[in-house]
């Protein structure tokens, strides 16, 4: 009897002391690594590039065809009239001799009307006339008419006298025709004298503004 408590007290020992250093007699085994899922992948396949032409070779389709006859396409072209051969004299103008009884041309000749004032519209008072001064007016700047082309060409000449007011500034003021051989004369006259400038009248030792003086143009091709 005591033999088998005796016994069944060793076991109950060795179970205990079995089951308390099981886990260090016999370890655990190691938990399998964690599974990684496949990320799916998409195969794309690139084609070969192909060699790049200039742009001035045409492509190999287009070398090969024959270029299209353009005969049969458009119509023959005409031949121009033939262009004038221009000689060294072709521009040149030839003098014509001025036609019979050429008078008075006046369609091309524009004379200035009403007072025609060259020094910008000054206001003349007192003026005295040519023969009641102690001293006369005299050019100190002179300008000479322009001969109209068409009386040169036609070797037309005449004479036209203008009367003005030169002032006490000496400027030419209201010039106006006296007379003329021929009106195609009278518009130069009146441009040219109005830029002539003048050392005034004098009277009573001042200057003053003179009135009714005079002045002949004569226009002559000479020889």
């Amino acid at each position: 009897m005591r033999i088998q408590l005796l016994i069944g007290i060793i076991l109950a020992a060795a179970i205990h002391a079995g089951i308390a250093f099981a886990d260090k007699l016999f370890p655990p085994a190691a938990p399998p690594p964690p599974s990684v899922a496949e990320t799916p992948t998409i195969a794309i396949k690139i084609p070969p590039l192909e060699p790049e032409q200039p742009d001035d070779v045409p492509p190999p389709d287009a070398a090969a065809e024959p270029a299209p006859d353009l005969a049969d396409i458009a119509p023959p072209m005409q031949q121009d009239t033939p262009a004038p051969v221009l000689t060294p004299t072709a521009f040149l103008q030839k003098l014509q001799p001025p036609p019979p009884n050429l008078g008075n041309p006046t369609a091309a000749i524009t004379i200035p009307k009403g007072n025609f004032n060259a020094a910008g519209g000054k206001n003349i008072a007192a003026m005295f006339d040519l023969s009641a001064l102690d001293q006369k007016p005299t050019p100190r700047f002179k300008v000479p008419p322009v001969y109209p082309y068409e009386m040169r060409r036609a070797r037309i000449s005449g004479t036209v006298v203008v009367g003005f007011i030169v002032d006490s500034d000496g400027n030419v003021q209201n010039p106006y025709i006296i007379s003329s051989t021929n009106p195609a004369f009278e518009a130069e006259s009146l441009r040219a004298i109005a830029k002539w400038r003048f050392k005034p009248g004098r009277k009573n030792g001042r200057d003053v503004n003179t009135r009714n003086v005079q002045q002949p143009f004569n226009f002559s091709l000479g020889r």
